[in-house]
């Protein structure tokens, strides 16, 4: 990025890049405001995945779309913050990004939500960042080497189709087969784009903590609240399967 490979050229690609970007962000954290605490922001979550064959897709797919958007937007420095380099552990110097902000944003709504939830998900989170950050690094050194235009903001571009690929996938597998097919209902991000992308990595995370018994109060205070935000759902006559079973 900036310290490397010089700043990236104000193409029309960047320019929209950088626009679709800033426009996610505001979604999302405008959405983290809407929760009042992390049964709130669970249940909302809850509500659509209540098959368990749904929820171990969502364990998986989650985490691989927050990633490949980490991917993404990582190749794209912050307006007039993106000339700042940061050297993190485990991490080769880089320019604050989108990706950063993001990152340090969810961290904060985490630890503000569930203070253990958020200090156990802590090293996943910065996984996901320092290994898209390193693949972005690595990618722009290829296309550096290749004599391609250092400043082209892409890198190769070859990541990037990837992370692409995988992001569609990942949606793919949650709304085909999880929502459609198993779960009968239609998926959060329908419901709140912002609200779906703001509480599913952390309830997916906490599924793989309920399923060994970890935190195990936060989950009933959950399904209480998934419960009455099911009724008020299908009391208004919500397209969904368990509101068969609720007749």
């Amino acid at each position: 990025m900036t310290t490397i490979f010089g700043t990236p050229k104000a193409s029309a690609s960047f320019l929209v890049a950088q626009a679709t970007a800033a426009v996610f962000v505001a979604i999302v954290f405008n959405a983290a405001i809407g929760f009042k605490d992390g049964s709130s922001a669970l249940a909302f979550y809850g509500v659509y995945h209540r098959e368990p064959w749904n929820q171990l897709i969502h364990f998986f797919g989650v985490p691989l779309i927050i990633w490949t958007i980490f991917i993404m937007i990582a190749h794209l420095p912050l307006p007039f913050l993106g000339k700042f380099d940061i050297k993190i552990p485990f991490c080769k110097q880089h320019a604050l990004s989108w990706a950063t902000l993001v990152t340090v944003g969810y961290m904060i709504f985490f630890l503000m939500i569930d203070l253990f939830g958020g200090v156990l998900y802590f090293p996943v989170l910065y996984f996901m960042y320092v290994s898209a950050v390193n693949l972005m690094i690595r990618d722009q050194q290829a296309a550096y080497k290749k004599q391609d235009d250092a400043s082209n903001w892409m890198g190769t571009g070859l990541l990037l189709k990837y992370a692409v690929v995988l992001h569609v996938l990942a949606w793919y597998v949650q709304i085909h087969p999880g929502h459609a097919l198993i779960e009968g209902a239609k998926p959060a991000v329908m419901k709140s784009f912002g609200g779906a992308l703001t509480s599913a990595p952390l309830f997916a995370f906490y599924e793989g903590l309920w399923f060994l018994g970890i935190n195990k109060d936060l989950q009933e205070r959950t399904n209480e609240l998934v419960a009455e935000y099911t009724a008020e759902l299908c009391a208004v006559g919500a397209s969904m399967r368990v509101c068969d079973s609720l007749v």
